[in-house]
């Protein structure tokens, strides 16, 4: 992933009253949030984009401003040009397409972040972090988008208050997405933010999980492509216990589905 040039900027920003923010209010969960209209007057918004042209300047084909607290409430969105092939260019209907893997990536390391921007008490344009991801939209079928988050607001008792979010399709630009990505730019004093994300993504015990022998051999199989059935023709089990070794792993290993239970594997070379 290339490197994304931005300005750093330490505004002094004066927050709208609450009746006053947007008509999208939004409550932010892992799995699916709710969209309802609160106020028709976007004005407040406009005023703030016109007066703090950085936002603008980062080029985004979607966007959202949304508050930390409150559990993550989003204050304004703008779709300028993501195509998701028919539906409703929101977060929630990005979040739908995301591959499985992708999203609880992202899940993870926003809460990671979450963290450290209370920790390290970072301040606003302190840094950018950016996660890749895979989205399967009707039409064209896959998408590759990168997502790009920053801390742009803490009131006068420095808490963190207003976080940005964009969006960028990079399909034409990348072909692939390693698994686990993550990239963030920082002032030079805070460099050290990459790897604390990258020690703290990595859960304490995950390198010492390890494949049984059968483990191995039923991976290899569906690795083939082969179907539960087939496993069980092959080494002469049942179809149950084929299934009840794939559940066994998924929650050992922690993963939503099989594909990234793979991916976990043969990026540790277990496979």
């Amino acid at each position: 992933m290339a490197n994304l040039t931005y300005v750093t900027r330490k505004n002094n920003w004066v927050e709208a009253p609450p009746s006053q923010l947007s008509r999208y209010s939004t409550h932010w969960s892992t799995d699916k949030f709710r969209l309802s209209e609160v106020n028709h007057d976007d004005s407040i918004w406009k005023s703030f984009l016109a007066a703090n042209p950085v936002i603008r300047l980062q080029r985004p084909d979607y966007f959202l401003i949304f508050r930390y607290t409150d559990s993550c409430k989003i204050l304004y969105q703008e779709n300028i040009s993501l195509d998701l092939g028919g539906p409703e260019v929101n977060l929630q209907n990005i979040q739908k397409m995301m591959a499985p893997v992708d999203l609880q990536h992202i899940m993870q390391m926003d809460q990671i972040m979450i963290q450290l921007i209370h920790e390290r008490k970072l301040l606003p344009w302190d840094y950018i972090y950016k996660v890749c991801a895979n989205v399967v939209c009707p039409n064209p079928e896959l998408k590759r988008l990168m997502r790009s988050s920053i801390l742009i607001h803490r009131d006068l008792k420095e808490k963190s208050i207003m976080g940005l979010m964009y969006f960028h399709d990079v399909s034409r630009m990348v072909s692939t997405i390693r698994p686990n990505n993550f990239e963030i730019s920082c002032e030079p004093e805070l460099a050290f933010l990459a790897d604390e994300i990258d020690k703290r993504l990595k859960k304490p015990g995950e390198e010492t999980v390890k494949l049984t022998r059968r483990e191995r051999e039923i991976l290899l199989c569906i690795r083939q492509g082969l179907n539960s059935k087939e496993i069980g023709k092959k080494m002469f089990i049942s179809t149950a216990t084929v299934n009840t070794h794939r559940q066994n792993m998924l929650r050992k290993w922690e993963v939503p589905n099989t594909a990234a239970l793979l991916e976990k594997c043969i990026e540790r070379d277990l496979l």
